[in-house]
């Protein structure tokens, strides 16, 4: 949905048999629906305990329900896609994903210290394909333990296999741009009240993505450029509960 407002959105994933809410708000201009099963049992939750003062949630917790044997399937018509971005989901889920979309330009990449910790191969494998690493501290500490802290250990990831690009998620702090043309911090935009910080990396990314379809640029420059759209989804995504924050900007 953050990018949706940028260029068409293909999503793949698997809804329950409760899921009748999420594929209706997915009935949106510039999203297509086609890559969505419906399975039986429930939907995916995740859930976490956050500190007012802490970007990091302090604990998280999750139920795979109907993504549990899932084989995601992406429709002809997106497996020729520009730019792929793989949501953080089962590491197996992403790589098949990957799999299927082989012309893809840039590639995207979030993930969650859960599987860093339990599937640490498959994140590494996922990491050699990526263009663009979306992180937070906690999870590049945890990906890449190094002394002087995420923002060396994000220098010392690019280069390896294909990525480029790291950016940083500092929550309230904005996020950081490490590329090898160099590091730039971008501030997040004001929010009057934060009501749900539940999907703010996730609608960040959605953001910087959906902003570079409509450029048609991967390079250095158009990075920057699309980084403050993503930044502009997550402070829209955080001033309501769910996703409609950025439902009403639309």
């Amino acid at each position: 949905m953050a990018a949706a407002p940028y260029c068409q959105v293909r999503p793949v994933a698997a809804l329950g048999e409760d899921g009748d809410l999420l594929a209706e708000l997915l009935q949106q201009p510039g999203v297509d629906p086609s890559g969505l099963a419906r399975r039986p049992g429930p939907s995916y939750r995740w859930q976490a305990v956050h500190a007012a003062d802490e970007a990091v949630p302090l604990q998280e917790e999750q139920t795979f329900g109907v993504y549990t044997g899932w084989r995601p399937l992406v429709p002809g018509g997106a497996q020729g896609s520009q730019l792929l971005f793989l949501g953080s989901m089962l590491p197996l889920a992403q790589l098949q994903v990957l799999g299927q979309c082989r012309r893809a330009e840039l590639i995207g990449l979030d993930t969650m210290r859960d599987f860093i910790s339990s599937d640490r191969d498959r994140v590494a494998q996922l990491l050699r394909a990526t263009d663009v690493l979306f992180a937070n501290r906690a999870e590049l500490e945890q990906l890449w333990p190094h002394p002087g802290g995420a923002e060396r250990a994000a220098s010392e990831l690019l280069g390896r296999g294909r990525l480029r690009a790291v950016v940083l998620k500092l929550g309230e702090a904005g996020a950081v741009l490490l590329t090898r043309s160099g590091t730039r911090h971008f501030p997040a935009d004001p929010v009057e009240r934060v009501v749900d910080p539940t999907g703010a990396g996730d609608s960040l990314a959605g953001g910087m993505m959906g902003r570079l379809a409509q450029l048609r640029r991967v390079d250095d420059e158009a990075l920057e450029l699309a980084l403050p759209a993503g930044l502009a989804a997550a402070a829209r995504v955080i001033s309501a509960f769910g996703v409609r924050g950025l439902l009403e900007r639309q």
